[in-house]
């Protein structure tokens, strides 16, 4: 439980009960359960400064979208109060912005993700949120180099192998584009990572990874799904829903078939053939109007399609093609052939026109609305260099979302605002009784 000492300038309760800000950090930092992470050294070398303290004041520099260490350092010695709040001891200075850098360089990621679980696990033994729906989307994280500056005439996003000097993890990936008449135009990329997450309906965030955005979501998933198994355990016939980019054969198997859960996904035009015209007899029709015949089926590991190819050439007629195609008279003059898939796997038994189907996707908007709260530029623009000291700047960013969700609706009782990151404890009054 997390205690805090009374000033002997000021009483800091009057502080916390007369002002929103404090009152929001006191039932954050109450609600932040540190018993894993070593407060500070023992036994080698100086104590340091509190390990604790400076997570807390990361959680502030999230909540609050302050973009760098050193000003948030700046902000810590503008609030002495919240400075307090988090564990510093006043009579002495802050930290360097250093030893912050040093934490989030050495700290496991692991006992930060360990930290927001057993938050995570209160929440669902009080029925806060279920398990019975999983979102799972990804946002970007850019990197700190001048290959992603806008303005910079000479950055680098055409060579993926040549890697900016101080973000060596970072790799090159497809950013956005803007949308022009139909046509995709202004095309961004960047260098940086991708922080991926699985959330509930409510919006909060159950398992989160941050990996170089040289990963496709669909092949992170099953990482994600397999930790949330393991972490919070996946019931039958519980439903995950992701958008197009996910649409891949073996998201569904391993997702269908595997966890005998259910899969809503959009299918991705890119994974898919041009319409095809049919005969009355089922067959295809060639770009002549001829309806083509079977020519066998072909048994792939993960598909099975029937074969058609031209009736001229399978009926060796002499007159030639009506439209003299080129595959009819050049080459190997094989003629023209089609493809019909008839693999019946996971992907394929989505009920995709039904209403329940249709009704259900609306919920992956909640994925989006997460990451709304979790942050716009701060987020997507690191400042650090590391690759660990990203990954817990994420970690940490989604483990204030929960902090958030479990004191607004376990120590304040109003469940209802547990997606109020700003104001969730705006009108919350007795906290003597609280204390």
């Amino acid at each position: 439980m997390f205690n805090f000492q009374t000033s002997i300038f000021y009483n800091l309760q009057e502080f916390i009960e007369s002002s929103p800000l404090y009152r929001k950090y006191y039932l954050l930092f109450r609600a932040l359960d540190l018993s894993d992470i070593p407060d500070r050294n023992k036994g080698v070398g100086c104590t340091g400064h509190s390990r604790r303290a400076m997570l807390r004041a990361f959680v502030v520099r999230h909540l609050e979208e302050i973009k760098t260490v050193p000003r948030l350092i700046e902000y810590l010695e503008n609030h002495p109060v919240l400075a307090e709040l988090c564990g510093f001891d006043m009579r002495k200075s802050l930290p360097d912005a250093s030893q912050f850098y040093r934490f989030l360089k050495t700290v496991k990621n692991s006992l930060l993700q360990q930290t927001y679980y057993r938050i995570n696990k209160k929440l669902i033994d009080q029925d806060i949120i279920a398990l019975d729906i999983f979102i799972m989307d990804s946002k970007p994280v850019m990197a700190a180099t001048k290959d992603n500056n806008l303005k910079n005439p000479n950055r680098n996003t055409t060579n993926k192998y040549k890697k900016p000097k101080r973000n060596p993890a970072a790799t090159l990936s497809y950013y956005s584009y803007q949308n022009i008449n139909g046509t995709k135009k202004n095309q961004i990329f960047y260098w940086g990572y991708r922080t991926h997450v699985i959330v509930t309906q409510q919006g909060i965030p159950l398992i989160e990874l941050t990996l170089p955005n040289n990963q496709t979501d669909a092949k992170v998933a099953k990482k994600l799904i397999r930790k949330l198994k393991r972490v919070y355990g996946v019931t039958k016939n519980s439903i995950f829903i992701a958008d197009a980019g996910y649409d891949e054969k073996d998201l569904y198997d391993f997702i269908v078939e595997q966890l005998k859960c259910q899969a809503f996904i959009p299918i991705n035009p890119r994974n898919t053939q041009h319409d095809k015209q049919f005969s009355p007899s089922g067959c295809p029709i060639c770009e002549a109007g001829l309806a083509m015949k079977s020519n066998g089926i072909i048994t792939e590991p993960k598909r099975t399609r029937i074969k058609y190819r031209c009736p001229l050439k399978l009926n060796n007629n002499p007159d030639g093609c009506p439209i003299n195609h080129s595959r009819f008279v050049a080459g190997k003059q094989y003629g023209c052939t089609k493809y019909v898939d008839i693999t019946d796997d996971a992907r394929a038994r989505v009920p995709r026109d039904s209403i329940r189907y249709k009704q259900t996707y609306k919920l992956r908007t909640e994925v989006e609305r997460y990451f709304a709260r979790l942050g716009d530029r701060e987020v997507e623009q690191t400042t650090h260099y590391n690759k660990r000291s990203i990954k817990n700047q994420m970690t940490i960013a989604h483990l204030s979302l929960c902090l958030v969700a479990y004191a607004a609706a376990l120590l304040m009782k109003q469940p209802d605002k547990i997606r109020c990151y700003r104001t969730f404890a705006h009108d919350y009054i007795p906290l003597k009784a609280a204390a």
